[in-house]
């Protein structure tokens, strides 16, 4: 029987307050730019949040070019870092309560200046790395264990137009780091990218050509329906440009909605599942627009500043879409004044937002960013 998330959740809780009893957490200065120290970034959450702390790694290699920065990432996120020239080591998460022991002790080896809890979620990671023995640990007043931070800085506040990177590169100055490389950064392996060029060669399709149609998404809420793209992809063969439908596993009976509307027309071409992910983020610079909802592949498209007309319902645009300084990107989200009475986002199973958002508002973002 699997035990409650509450019971491990309060057991972590419990724990954090005895060890910062037992050894309360010492006081930090800010590292000089000479150090030789070694410092660890932990994030263990999803592809978006991975890619996310690609800004922050390049920003500790930028202002300690002597350090030896590690990397803590979940076994799934590998692919994303694993080429990262600023990481000097890469840490697996292996999951929770997997192989404990086995990565304390590889923690511990390591003997960590600094670690900077950047984004994690799993209730035993920051015991983990507390057990790992850090000098200090770096993170926001609002995790649950945040009791054992040497720093823990006040909550940002999403409202205020702070976006999700600004807030990680807070961490970066927290230690002494410049915290001014916002722009995200992804290095695709060689075999990825001879790939995505081999599909692209079987479609066809010149470099720069076609238009990314990214359907995936992780919720229903940050859906566009298939109906919409179908609808977006008609109007552009129309115009001949090419479009190449993208997206994981979960999303071929889309894809086969989408190309069974478009039966019969030509410049459509489906790669979903035909790639992974990594094949996936190796094709979208060889595209001349990227079209996507907020997944991690958008994310992926704007570290590797792809045009990009970003589609989003509930969540905030301003804390994870597109940076402010991000080029040759457009967000589409219903105004909230429009939105439904009472709406509320967890129990939204439908997309109702993302169904606001009409073809033309689309085409006109793309003939906005010159297609």
């Amino acid at each position: 029987m699997r035990k409650p998330p509450w019971l491990s959740t309060n057991t972590a809780k419990a724990w954090s307050r005895w060890r910062a009893w037992r050894s309360p957490p010492a006081a930090m200065a800010p590292l000089p730019a000479d150090t030789t120290a070694r410092i660890l970034v932990a994030n263990t959450t999803g592809i978006g949040d991975t890619i996310f702390c690609t800004a922050p790694i390049a920003d500790l290699r930028e202002s300690f070019p002597n350090a030896e920065i590690d990397l803590f990432v979940d076994r799934r996120r590998l692919g994303l870092v694993e080429n990262n020239p600023h990481i000097t080591r890469i840490i697996i998460y292996k999951g929770k309560y997997k192989q404990v022991r086995a990565t304390i002790r590889e923690l511990r080896s390591r003997a960590y200046t600094v670690a900077m809890i950047q984004h994690v979620n799993d209730p035993d990671i920051v015991p983990l790395i507390a057990l790992g023995r850090p000098q200090y640990i770096v993170g926001y007043r609002s995790h649950t264990l945040s009791r054992l931070y040497s720093v823990a800085l006040p909550d940002v506040d999403k409202r205020a137009g702070v976006h999700t990177l600004d807030a990680r590169l807070g961490l970066c100055k927290a230690i002494g780091a410049r915290g001014e490389h916002w722009h995200m950064e992804l290095y695709p392996a060689a075999k990825a990218r001879d790939a995505a060029v081999a599909l692209l060669a079987e479609f066809g399709l010149a470099d720069g050509q076609a238009i990314a149609l990214n359907i995936g998404g992780s919720a229903p809420r940050k859906r566009w329906p298939a109906a919409r793209w179908a609808e977006l992809a008609e109007a552009l063969t129309r115009r001949r440009l090419p479009v190449i439908v993208m997206g994981g596993p979960d999303d071929k009976v889309a894809a086969a909605q989408i190309c069974a509307r478009l039966k019969g027309a030509s410049g459509v071409y489906s790669a979903v599942a035909r790639l992974g992910l990594q094949g996936d983020i190796a094709l979208l610079p060889h595209c001349r627009v990227h079209v996507s909802g907020d997944t991690g592949l958008l994310h992926a498209g704007l570290a590797q500043d792809v045009p990009t007309v970003a589609l989003f319902g509930p969540n905030e645009p301003g804390w994870t879409g597109p940076h402010p300084r991000q080029q040759q990107a457009i967000v589409l989200q219903p105004d909230s004044g429009s939105w439904p009475a009472g709406y509320l986002a967890g129990t939204d199973k439908t997309g109702v937002l993302m169904q606001m958002i009409s073809a033309d508002q689309v085409v006109a973002a793309l003939s906005a960013l010159g297609v």
